[in-house]
């Protein structure tokens, strides 16, 4: 199936449901947290998938590569953000181990989008 738009992408898609996981999760967070972990969970999904979307939009092989790693740097540091929120007691066991799973899920996703994209500029 060839992909025409940013809707196809499953690595897009996948992000969306990590995004959706994060919002739902952080409103169980105390009001403090409310400019601090919580925001910065929120803009790091969100920057998930607004730059696997960036990505896809470029023309050049080489700026679509660029913002795939911006992302998966993003989904790194929202790994991060979750496990601090477990350690300050914000997130139980198990909202801990969704959000990691997906977590995983798109990266490995991400990492294999990426080197696909290499391997097309390699060929270009």
């Amino acid at each position: 199936m060839s992909i025409q738009k940013l809707e196809d992408l499953k690595v897009w898609q996948e992000a969306r449901i990590l995004m959706k996981m994060v919002y739902k999760i952080i409103t169980k967070f105390p009001k403090s947290e409310e400019y601090n972990l919580k925001r910065h969970m929120r803009e790091c999904a969100r920057n998930v998938m607004g730059n696997i979307a960036e990505g896809f939009g470029r023309y050049h092989f080489q700026e679509s590569i660029q913002f795939y790693r911006i992302a998966r740097g993003s989904l790194v540091e929202l790994k991060s953000d979750s496990y601090a929120s477990f350690d300050a007691d914000y997130l139980s066991n198990g909202d801990l181990n969704n959000l990691v799973e997906q977590e995983d899920k798109v990266v490995k996703m991400l990492n294999s989008l990426i080197d696909s994209t290499i391997k097309l500029k390699r060929k270009d």
